[in-house]
């Protein structure tokens, strides 16, 4: 069995809203020029230009929306089964928080509907207005209560602000008594005006934010306040892992690491998960060294083009595992973090 923990979803309803609202959601659908695909452009009220080379960053395959080509997809890569969470574009962080709720309830309902027309394919990851830690809060709370979700996706920081800043700390004591997963995936560029070529906006800023925000996370105490909660990262953890004995060393040997923490930061690195989603089996191996196949499972980032599809069969042929460690990252671990161990028993 194959269980993915990165998989996105862009609800058809929401598409809709869009064109109707275009100006309401400061979002706009057009046509990729360079594929046509359809294309969901959030923070733009007309459609931005053709990138000179490949296809826009906001252009969506079929799957992303059409439940049944989803469907159809999931058969052709060997998944069993998908834990549901909107496209990081579509945070909506950067809105007053009243719409940013709004539009989080909207998506939510639409992931609802989805597990609910497929109960034996999807798992559903909800989306909150981290802007605002009180509406985030209660829209956690609402979605664990009507809708049975055993987490949330965030980004690895909010409109600029870390996520061990003082205002988080509310929501992460509220994820860890109410047993959540917290699926982190990066959606900032930390340096917009030196990330931009090469299309170094995804295959570096991203794994540099998720740095960032895992040194956050543990410098800044996060994981010391809430040892039982559960956190995962999307991209292995992005820079994060091949740092991990550095940032040992600066606890070591300067005193700024040791403000809040008291144990060396690979303590608390140890706690942390991480989907599999490296593009290397070397890189891979080292991550599963470093924090072990019991912290690792399967993430494909469906359906976009920086993802990874190879047949369940042959995922993780390249790396050396035992039967019962390979089983621990395809679906042992996910079902554990996600609560749904009796449905795949």
């Amino acid at each position: 069995m194959l269980i993915d923990i990165h998989h996105h979803y862009v609800p058809q309803r929401f598409i809709d809203l869009v064109r109707q609202e275009g100006a309401k959601y400061q979002a706009v659908v057009y046509r990729d020029g360079p594929t046509g695909l359809e294309s969901l452009a959030v923070g733009m009220t007309e459609p931005p230009p053709d990138r000179p080379l490949g296809r826009s960053f906001f252009a969506m395959e079929p799957g992303m929306y059409d439940l049944a080509r989803h469907v159809q997809d999931m058969e052709e890569m060997g998944l069993d089964m998908a834990a549901l969470s909107v496209s990081p574009l579509l945070y909506y962080y950067f809105v007053e928080a009243g719409l940013g709720l709004e539009v989080a309830q909207i998506i939510n309902d639409s992931i609802h509907e989805a597990a609910q027309q497929h109960p034996d394919r999807f798992v559903g990851l909800g989306t909150v207005p981290l802007q605002d830690v009180d509406a985030a809060i209660t829209e956690m709370e609402r979605c664990a209560k009507e809708y049975g979700f055993t987490g949330v996706e965030i980004g690895g920081s909010v409109n600029g602000r870390d996520l061990d800043a003082p205002e988080f700390d509310a929501f992460f004591q509220r994820a860890e008594a109410l047993d959540q997963l917290i699926f982190i995936h990066p959606v900032a560029n930390p340096s917009p005006d030196r990330l931009t070529r090469y299309y170094t906006e995804n295959c570096i800023a991203f794994p540099l934010e998720s740095g960032i925000c895992a040194n956050s996370l543990i410098n800044g105490g996060t994981l010391k306040r809430y040892p039982n909660i559960k956190i995962c990262f999307a991209h292995g953890g992005g820079i994060a892992p091949s740092l991990i004995g550095r940032w040992d060393h600066t606890w070591e040997v300067r005193d700024e690491p040791k403000v809040v923490i008291d144990e060396p930061p690979s303590t608390y690195f140890k706690k942390l998960y991480f989907d599999d989603l490296v593009h290397s089996e070397t890189v891979l191996q080292g991550l599963l060294t470093i924090v072990g196949p019991e912290r690792v499972v399967i993430g494909t980032d469906y359906n976009y083009d920086m993802g990874q599809y190879p047949p369940a069969e042959h995922r993780l042929d390249g790396v050396a595992l035992t039967t019962e460690e390979r089983a621990m990252i395809e679906h042992k671990t996910a079902a554990r973090l996600l609560r749904i161990e009796d449905r795949i028993s």
